[in-house]
């Protein structure tokens, strides 16, 4: 079920739109290139695509952003940053955008005053649309409910 202002939330909005390009997309015949770029790493074991696209994670969390906006900020391709990822975060770009998102979640939620706002109303904002999937990952990252977390 759709909560009240669904429309009015542009990170909902912008991942429904992603969700419905991508299975679009999915259904069309494409070809994949791999180039040199998406394979190379640095000395330390890491990626200077990965460090790059974890700060404009980090920066740019609030904003509607996916995929494409991570590479082109980077700037490499899609699948380089999901390389970069995959093999020195062992996440996705959008796992590591959802742990951002639920990290300043739980502090909006730590720093507000329980009769000013609700879990509902924080979650929308940080982009959760589903509250169930959203009371599951915030336990699971926190080992309490978002609620409990609001009241304390």
């Amino acid at each position: 079920m759709l909560q009240p202002g669904f429309a009015d939330q542009p990170l909902l909005t912008g991942a429904a739109a992603r969700l419905l390009a991508a299975t679009t997309l999915s259904c069309l015949p494409h070809t994949r290139v791999d180039t040199a770029a998406d394979r190379t790493g640095s000395r330390d074991g890491t990626s200077d695509t990965l460090r790059r696209a974890v700060a404009f994670i980090e920066e740019n969390a609030h904003r509607d952003i996916g995929l494409a906006e991570i590479a082109a900020a980077v700037p490499v391709t899609p699948r380089a940053v999901q390389y970069a990822f995959s093999r020195y975060a062992a996440t996705t770009p959008l796992g590591h955008l959802r742990r951002v998102r639920l990290a300043r979640a739980h502090e909006e939620l730590r720093a507000a005053a329980p009769a000013l706002t609700t879990v509902t109303a924080v979650a929308v904002r940080w982009g959760f649309a589903h509250q169930g999937r959203f009371a599951a990952a915030y336990r699971e990252a926190y080992g309490v409910t978002p609620g409990t977390t609001l009241r304390g």
